[in-house]
C-alpha cells in the first residue's frame, strides 16, 4: 500500500516538472502579441509569410543560435522593429515559447485576433 502511494506521487511530481520543461504555445503566443505585434502590426500568419519557411524544421533553423538568423532575416525583408522585438524576447524570454507559438501557427492553431 505504501510502495503504490509512493508510485503515484513520484508519478504525479514527474509529470509536474516534464511539464515545466517543456516550451508553452499560450506564452509564445503573449509574447508575440506584447512585443512582435504590438511594435510592427504584423499578423502572425504574415510574420509567417515574412519568413518564407514552408516547414517546422526551417522554422526551427531560424531559431538557431539565440535567433540570429530569425533576426537577419527580418532586417532584410525591412521589418526592423519585429526584428528588434525577437531581440528583446531572446533577451529577457524563452525564445523556445515563440518558436512552439509559430509552429502552431504553420499548424493552423491560430488564435482570435492573430489571423
Amino acid at each position: 500500500m505504501k510502495l503504490s502511494r509512493l508510485f503515484v506521487a513520484g508519478a504525479v511530481a514527474l509529470s509536474f516538472t516534464a511539464t515545466a520543461a517543456l516550451a508553452d504555445y499560450n506564452k509564445g503566443f503573449k509574447y508575440y502579441s506584447k512585443f512582435i505585434k504590438r511594435k510592427s502590426h504584423i499578423k502572425a500568419p504574415q510574420f509567417i509569410k515574412i519568413l518564407g519557411v514552408q516547414t517546422p524544421d526551417e522554422l526551427k533553423a531560424l531559431f538557431k543560435d539565440n535567433a540570429k538568423p530569425l533576426i537577419e532575416k527580418l532586417k532584410a525583408a525591412g521589418k526592423d522593429k519585429a526584428a528588434a522585438a525577437v531581440e528583446k524576447i531572446a533577451k529577457k524570454h524563452k525564445l523556445k515559447d515563440l518558436e512552439d507559438f509559430l509552429i502552431g501557427i504553420m499548424n493552423g492553431k491560430i488564435p482570435a485576433g492573430c489571423g
